[in-house]
């Protein structure tokens, strides 16, 4: 189910930290053997500093501790035209790990809303953005976890 470059939205997100469920996407980066995956939350929050141009893609300042990729509203991103309502970001740094298991066990199939499989050119740029930073959690620059 849980596929490299699926997209899904999920109603009640738990959050590892103990955050407030809410509704959230889900991006797949990666299906890892054993059932693991790499994923990141795509988020309207923009943690960006307010001298940073926000330009459609890669915006890595590695001196600045920033890797994000930005996405602008309305821009189709998968194969069943989804765009996202507002703008976008994704942030190399919270790249996390979850096993599918967990996944299906935590939340009902009709709560998963599958969103569509991003586009190629935009996954590929996705991946080559997060996986040439420094602030991608270490684990996934290395062995088979490597992005």
């Amino acid at each position: 189910m849980f596929e490299k470059g699926n997209l899904y939205y999920f109603k009640d997100y738990i959050f590892k930290n103990g955050n407030e469920p809410k509704n959230k996407f889900f991006l797949v980066l990666k299906t890892i053997e054993k059932g693991f995956i790499a994923a990141i939350l795509p988020t309207k929050v923009e943690s960006l500093p307010a001298n940073i141009e926000k330009n459609h893609g890669c915006i890595s300042y590695p001196e600045k501790c920033i890797c994000c990729y930005y996405i602008p509203k309305d821009f189709v991103v998968t194969d069943k035209n989804f765009s996202f309502q507002l703008d976008t970001y994704m942030y190399a740094q919270y790249v996390f790990d979850e096993t599918e298991t967990n996944l299906l066990s935590t939340y009902q199939i009709e709560d998963i809303e599958f969103k569509g499989k991003l586009i190629d050119d935009e996954f590929d740029k996705i991946i080559h953005c997060f996986s040439n930073s420094i602030l991608l959690p270490r684990k996934f620059r290395k062995n088979q976890f490597k992005l």
